[in-house]
């Protein structure tokens, strides 16, 4: 009888291992398949990202030209102002 429940007891740790390796096996394949769709949800997003950036630099490179078209002639004013009737006198003196 003590070798019958030996071999009970050594087949019993014998599943309960195959059972845990299996387990662990199981689970490390889902967190696989996890981590792949979060990556893949990721870069998608990314994409979206780059390419809403990408259809919003047009309006902004358009801003800014104007603003330094504005500047450029606010600059030309002043300077034309400046040098326009030098021998004349300002008014406020």
């Amino acid at each position: 009888m003590k070798t019958f429940e030996l071999l009970t007891i050594i087949g019993s740790v014998v599943a309960v291992g195959i059972t845990f390796g299996a387990v662990v096996i199981g689970g490390n394949a889902n967190l696989r398949a996890e981590l792949r769709t979060e990556m893949q949800e990721l870069r998608t997003e990314v994409r979206n990202d780059i390419r809403a950036l990408e259809s919003r630099l047009p309006s902004v490179e358009q801003r800014l030209a104007r603003a330094e078209g504005l500047l450029e002639g606010l600059r030309d004013a002043i300077s034309a102002h400046g040098t326009r009737d030098p021998g004349r006198q300002n008014d406020a003196t």
